[in-house]
């Protein structure tokens, strides 16, 4: 179904971040990752934010003041961090829509993306998060695949850092390249997730810091946040195709990139466009 989507600026390849609970450690994190070019989405737990400094937890002022300051995503990851698909309809209600009402009054902006705690979900679960008007959950499944999510809310990962085949599967998606028949080559997504006190607790940033290097900074990747990277495939998935497939219309307000029967088109927002 993404057999024409090509990233902005015609990349066949993208990389994106998932990382969870609002720590201290957040802040190394996010300056390895600037300093690579690469983007996260942080998940949040609004009513379990430190009461004050020193500890591995950050206030919520010092979360405001990390995230709200940089080119990262915030995201819920329930309000107390409750396992939704072990707690009644209620309280998994509670813990996703208040946590994001939560952060979007502390952030100034909306929040639709999530990631389950615990890795806890049902499709009462999922059912629950469409009705808080959430749009893309991640889960804790590694596929040591470089799929694009279909099921937004049961978004796989390639794999967590602490994974043995981690670097294996950064050497082989960074080995991917548009060959052969046009028709078989869909775009590569590269997901990681974890937690950054895991870097701390286990004495190895250098397992991220070698991945930021080695992934970061490329010409041929398009680093984004889950929520840009959701964006960006759904407004792909609202273009119009004419009958012979000569014309398509693009009506939202993302330009979009095709590798389309081995044309690279660019559809600018809100156009037409007819192949020859």
């Amino acid at each position: 179904m993404y057999r024409f989507l090509r990233f902005p600026n015609f990349k066949y390849k993208a990389v994106t971040l998932s990382y969870d609970d609002g720590v201290v450690f957040d802040r190394k994190l996010i300056g390895i990752l600037d300093k690579y070019g690469l983007k996260c989405t942080f998940n949040l737990n609004s009513e379990l934010f430190a009461k004050e400094s020193g500890g591995s937890k950050l206030t919520k002022d010092e979360a405001t003041e990390l995230y709200a300051n940089s080119r990262h995503e915030v995201a819920i990851h329930g309000a107390k961090h409750l396992s939704l698909a072990e707690v009644s309809p209620e309280a998994a209600t509670r813990d996703v829509i208040v946590d994001r009402e939560n952060l979007e009054k502390q952030f100034g902006r909306i929040v639709k993306g999530m990631a389950y705690a615990n890795g806890s979900y049902n499709d009462s679960v999922v059912a629950t998060l469409k009705a808080c008007g959430v749009k893309y959950a991640r889960t804790t499944t590694a596929t040591n695949k470089f799929d694009i999510p279909v099921e937004w809310l049961k978004m796989p990962t390639t794999c967590h850092h602490t994974q043995d085949d981690f670097m294996a599967l950064t050497d082989e998606f960074l080995s991917l390249k548009e060959v052969g028949y046009y028709w078989s080559n869909s775009p590569k997504l590269f997901y990681l997730w974890g937690h950054s006190y895991e870097f701390n607790d286990n004495d190895n940033w250098e397992i991220i810091e070698n991945f930021a290097k080695k992934v970061g900074n490329r010409e041929d990747i398009w680093y984004c946040t889950n929520g840009e990277l959701y964006d960006y495939v759904m407004a792909y998935n609202r273009l119009e195709y004419s009958v012979d497939g000569k014309i398509i219309k693009n009506p939202t307000d993302t330009a979009l990139y095709l590798a389309y029967f081995g044309k690279n088109i660019l559809i600018k927002a809100n156009s037409l466009c007819k192949v020859e």
